[in-house]
């Protein structure tokens, strides 16, 4: 950790000459070396309170603060602050309170306080020297970063709780952008984030998860990429968000499957059902058939015996006297899915 104030640029609310703020962060303890500000003695009430403040030049997590007081330069612990602040901002408007010191009396405060992410901060007295409640000192002023725990994931896996997806590249910590693909029949999945570090928390879509578990299911829509975030907030630092665009499939499946010979509609066996994927029927005295199949999703491929058909429309299919084997593979348009049909055919002379 460092003082990541020493020599930034401080103002305050008021100085007096040559006790100007920047004397305040210089890192230098001495009596001519040090911040003296002042409020206008009020004609009823407590002064006004002074401050002194530092632009940090950039965002920073800060868990410790100093103030080195003038009891700790030789003077007289009256000449120390009684009841100050010390505050932190992000935008230099709205500022909060990161630890405060009541009736003080000490030489020096040093404290540590909970890891907090600040761009200004400040030493806000609402009371000063015991001697002169009117006027404030600080012989040195110092805040020191702390250093950010690590905010990635060791291990990032998907499943719907009998079947795990592969991401669309080996998970790697560094890297945060990675694409899934599922077939037409998995409605949902779960991620399952393993924070590199124990003490980091992690939600997916806003819900927290225990490190190492399975995220509520997450509803997949057909034919449509669905983003999942997992957000680590480590212990000290910013957010990291690992993303994966996952694509459910659209659907592979038929919804009508005719065959004829002729004129005549031949009786499939059993009768045709999406989730049926083999079927025989019967025909005699002929050498082709016409296969009609239609898509349940009609941008779906659809191709009989290796040649392409479109969804609807009788595609003309050559037999032979036997047994013939034809196979219907339906491709969905979107994602990758794919189911096959079999049709056996025995063609009597």
């Amino acid at each position: 950790m460092s003082n990541i104030v020493l020599n930034k640029a401080a103002d305050a609310s008021s100085f007096v000459n040559p006790f100007i703020p920047a004397k305040g962060v210089d890192g230098s303890v001495a009596p001519l070396n040090r911040w003296l500000g002042s409020s206008p003695v009020p004609l009823s009430g407590a002064p006004a309170p002074n401050w002194l403040r530092v632009d940090l030049g950039t965002n920073c997590w800060v868990n410790r603060w100093v103030v080195r007081q003038m009891g700790g330069l030789g003077w007289s612990p009256n000449y120390n602050l009684i009841d100050y602040k010390f505050q932190g901002s992000l935008d230099n408007l709205n500022w909060f309170d990161l630890d405060s010191v009541t009736d003080n009396s000490a030489n020096s405060t040093d404290r540590m306080i909970i890891p907090s992410k600040v761009r200004w901060v400040r030493v806000y007295i609402t009371k000063g020297l015991r001697c002169n409640t009117n006027f404030a000192s600080i012989a040195d002023f110092e805040v020191y970063d702390a250093p950010p725990t690590d905010s990635t994931l060791s291990a990032l896996s998907l499943n719907n709780g009998t079947t795990s997806f592969p991401l669309g590249q080996p998970f790697i910590k560094t890297t945060t952008t990675y694409t899934a693909s599922v077939g037409f029949d998995t409605e949902n999945i779960t991620v399952i984030p393993t924070t590199t570090d124990p003490n980091a928390t992690v939600a997916v879509n806003g819900v927290p998860v225990p490190r190492g578990q399975s995220s509520q299911p997450i509803s997949l829509t057909a034919g449509v990429v669905t983003s999942v975030n997992a957000v680590v907030t480590p212990v000290i630092g910013d957010p990291q968000t690992y993303t994966v665009n996952v694509t459910r499939a659209s659907s592979p499946y038929l919804t009508g499957l005719v065959i004829k010979s002729g004129r005549v509609t031949l009786t499939l066996s059993p009768t045709f059902n999406q989730n049926t994927f083999a079927y025989t029927t019967t025909t005699s005295g002929t050498t082709s058939v016409l296969i009609t199949a239609t898509a349940e999703d009609t941008g779906a491929t659809i191709k009989i015996k290796g040649t392409p058909a479109t969804s609807g429309v009788a595609l003309t299919v050559p037999v032979s006297s036997g047994s013939n084997t034809i196979d219907i593979v339906v491709s969905s348009v979107s994602g990758t899915d794919q189911k096959t049909y079999l049709c056996t055919i025995s063609v009597g002379s």
